[in-house]
């Protein structure tokens, strides 16, 4: 990096302690920052800094708009001061910024740097006990093999035998999860899963899960694998399946609420014809356009479903999930997430451990400590995780966020589509809600903590699913957000 030490504070010449960050100082070194020369490029595409700046921009909007949220603890100015400041930025100047910042702030180390935490088991150890698992499962996860997850799902089994207990898993996923590049992808995802059902089988037994799915441009995913179809992952079928098998033996009931978002390709009606021949009970269809067409106040704001990023469509089936679901009130738990197979509903489980009284909202995390995130960046098409360049912009977004909302705590992942509210929350913010767009996210937690609930984060296995359109990477606002 060309960038010297003295032109910078004291404090960046060790490495910058972005936990120790005052508001006040952050806006000093961005603004200093400004004024480096050229940094080594970080690498990553123009329109992946498009899509970090597009994000950042929001957030500092958003918390010109919430600022009336701010306890009186929190430093209002320099907040309000901090959002200005990215707000008059232009891309360029974002670039400069991010070049050479970023690789200076300890909380935006890449992730397979950073010092395991202390309770983690030496790797040794346990390498003896898990060969025999690591024979049964695939060599690499395909999201389009449905078959993966019957091996997954026995292989799990077997984990909760050899160590019966949530502490000697979390021990073991410690373990493993610090040396991410050394064992098969799906030994991760099995860990997972044996963590997320042995919390299940210690859960509330009143409990009610509600998993609402917007859709838009699925109408191939929907559908399995084949000739002429090859990234189907059969997602309706397979998230039912994977719910059954997580609370299979408990008395914990769920449903699920697939939302069509404007899909000009029909997604709702082919959700609706395989949930009919299938006879999924406990599943049904919704349309935003209905929505639309009703006036309800749940997406006031909205005139069409192109005004939808997803943002509508989820908040839509989360209310239609409080109408169906009055009166079970905290035993209720509604949980978003993707109608790709990147993050497997086998997980919920580690969002539940997350609820309590006092927390009423658990995210999944893609890049937190104990985080496995796969995506397709690597040469020649490998699956690895993420590159330097969006680990450490993921990073500096985690960083200007907590800033602009120190309500919420530490939020590395702002838009993991994997999130757990207790209804009773939900219900208290629902009517909140104003962004329908990619940013809808961000509202959700700035409410959430608003209305006096605390954050709870829950590392989970991501593998990325980009093979077909998305709401992001086609979607007419051209935003392509991680």
């Amino acid at each position: 990096m060309n960038a010297k030490a003295t032109d910078l504070p004291a404090e960046s010449s060790s490495g910058l302690k972005a936990s120790e960050l005052s508001t006040k100082h952050l806006i000093e070194l961005l603004e200093r920052t400004l004024h480096l020369p050229p940094a080594d490029a970080l690498g990553g595409s123009l329109e992946s800094l498009q899509s970090y700046f597009r994000m950042i921009r929001q957030f500092a909007a958003m918390a010109n708009s919430y600022q009336h949220l701010l306890s009186a603890e929190c430093d209002v100015s320099s907040i309000l001061k901090l959002s200005d400041f990215l707000l008059g930025l232009n891309l360029e100047e974002f670039k400069r910024i991010a070049e050479n910042l970023a690789p200076m702030l300890d909380s935006v180390k890449p992730l397979d740097q950073m010092a395991v935490s202390t309770d983690a088991a030496d790797i040794s150890a346990w390498e003896s006990n898990i060969d025999r698992f690591i024979e049964k499962l695939p060599d690499e996860i395909d999201l389009t093999d449905g078959s993966q997850d019957y091996r997954l799902e026995e292989t799990a089994l077997d984990l909760m035998d050899a160590f019966p207990s949530i502490s000697k898993l979390q021990a073991l996923d410690n373990s493993l999860t610090s040396s991410q590049k050394t064992f098969k992808n799906a030994l991760y995802l099995a860990l997972k899963m044996a963590r997320s059902r042995m919390v299940v089988l210690q859960t509330n037994p009143s409990v009610h899960i509600s998993l609402i799915i917007a859709m838009y441009n699925e109408h191939n995913r929907i559908f399995p694998q084949q000739k002429g179809n090859p990234n189907g992952e059969d997602f309706i079928r397979r998230k039912v399946r994977q719910l059954k098998w997580l609370f299979s033996d408990t008395s914990i009931t769920f449903d699920l609420l697939f939302v069509d978002d404007g899909c000009p390709n029909r997604s709702g009606e082919k959700a609706k014809q395989i949930i009919a021949s299938e006879g999924i009970a406990n599943a049904k269809l919704l349309f935003l356009k209905d929505a639309i067409d009703k006036q309800l106040p749940v997406i006031r704001g909205l005139n069409t479903t192109d005004e939808s990023r997803k943002g509508g469509s989820i908040q839509y089936g989360m209310w239609q999930s409080l109408q169906d679901h009055k009166g079970r009130g905290d035993a209720h738990v509604i949980v978003y997430t993707d109608a790709d197979m990147a993050a497997p509903v086998h997980q919920l489980g580690l969002l539940l451990a997350g609820l309590d009284e006092k927390c009423r909202l658990a995210i999944g995390s893609r890049y937190d400590m104990g985080s496995i995130c796969r995506g397709p960046w690597g040469p020649n098409g490998e699956v690895q995780g993420l590159i330097e360049f969006d680990r450490l912009m993921v990073g500096l977004r985690g960083l200007l966020f907590s800033r602009l909302f120190p309500q919420t705590g530490k939020i590395i992942d702002t838009q993991c589509a994997l999130k757990a509210f207790g209804a009773d929350l939900l219900n208290k913010i629902i009517l909140k809600t104003t962004i329908r767009t990619f940013s809808f996210d961000v509202e959700l937690l700035v409410l959430s903590a608003a209305a006096g609930s605390s954050i709870a984060v829950a590392p989970i296995y991501w593998h990325d699913s980009a093979a077909e359109s998305n709401f992001w990477r086609y979607g007419t606002n051209g935003s392509d957000t991680r």
